[in-house]
């Protein structure tokens, strides 16, 4: 049975010429300073979760911006599903809700777990955090589907996640399975594969 999101869905047109080569090199300098300034915890974890939140919807958008989606998903909004962590579903409504993926406008949905996530609402992009969150079977359900699922866990692309961030010393990388992506339609841009700490290929 499906289930509404339990937040508002928020998704507003904004127009292309946004999209500039200035604004890309901004993004690109504020991923880069993120990465040395993100603070330390003993042991290299990342210890602020707001300071995690920022990073991460920093990288989630770029993963929508700089990717390429098959044709025949590029009508209507560009869907982003965050399965838990609140805390980064705020932080991308209030930066990113007023933005667009080339000429989609993108629209930003939570859900409380992996089970409200509806079989009949196609989520180009899926961020699953959410303590004992059966990855493997999210995978498994959108298998056949150009979604670019990405999570935050040990091991997370053996159980099917594509992009899984990672600490690396004091920074917030990623590491990527850009085959298996592509398999599924979605071909990942040079820019996200030079950022990566690992590549599958």
């Amino acid at each position: 049975m499906s289930m509404a999101p339990k937040h508002k869905q928020f998704g507003l047109r904004r127009s292309l010429k946004m999209r500039t080569t200035v604004g890309l090199c901004s993004a690109i300098m504020v991923l880069i300073v993120g990465w040395v300034l993100v603070p330390q915890q003993q042991g290299g974890a990342i210890d602020d979760a707001d300071t995690q939140a920022i990073m991460k919807a920093n990288f989630l958008f770029h993963f929508a911006a700089a990717n390429e989606w098959p044709e025949e998903v590029k009508s209507g909004p560009f869907r982003m599903a965050i399965i838990g962590n609140e805390r980064l579903f705020d932080e991308l409504v209030d930066k990113y809700a007023l933005k667009s993926i080339g000429a989609q406008s993108l629209e930003i949905v939570h859900y409380s777990s992996s089970d409200a996530l509806a079989a009949d609402v196609f989520a180009h992009l899926i961020y699953a955090e959410l303590e004992g969150i059966n990855l493997e079977a999210l995978a498994e359900r959108i298998a056949n589907d150009p979604v670019l699922l990405v999570a935050n866990s040990e091991s997370a692309l053996d159980r099917g996640a594509l992009i899984n961030f990672v600490a690396v010393g004091h920074l917030m990388r990623y590491e990527i399975n850009a085959e298996k992506a592509a398999e599924r339609g979605v071909l990942i841009g040079n820019r996200i594969m030079s950022w990566a700490v690992k590549s599958v290929q």
